[in-house]
């Protein structure tokens, strides 16, 4: 746990936490991390974002020629920022604020997936 003071994950795993955070404690391994739970990425058909999408994976984006940056501008423009058309990741940094961003999950639709490829 090193250096450890910050979990973020994904909303399904609220109900896990405060198991967790009783282990950890009864464990006394020390100051317990801020945990941050954010929306889920979900496909067309409402279930969370998986192999039964297509392939979604970052590489198989990359190994189409999709630039880091564009990918970057749609995890802003989901994360509620008012993002161009490409976005380096330290100007996403810069922007990104966990408490302004949207608390309901987002949808990858085939649309978000042809934008990348504009």
């Amino acid at each position: 746990r090193q250096g450890v003071d910050q979990i973020v994950r994904g909303d399904d795993l609220i109900p896990s936490a405060g198991r967790q955070v009783l282990l950890y404690d009864s464990l006394g391994l020390g100051p317990l991390p801020a945990y941050t739970h954010l929306p889920l990425v979900r496909g067309a058909d409402g279930r969370r974002l998986a192999k039964r999408h297509g392939d979604t994976r970052l590489d198989h984006y990359r190994g189409r020629g999709v630039a880091p940056e564009r990918v970057i501008a749609l995890l802003a423009r989901w994360s509620g920022l008012d993002a161009p058309g490409s976005l380096s990741a330290r100007e996403f940094a810069e922007a990104f604020r966990l408490d302004t961003m949207p608390r309901t999950d987002v949808t990858f639709t085939p649309e978000d997936d042809r934008w990348l490829f504009d």
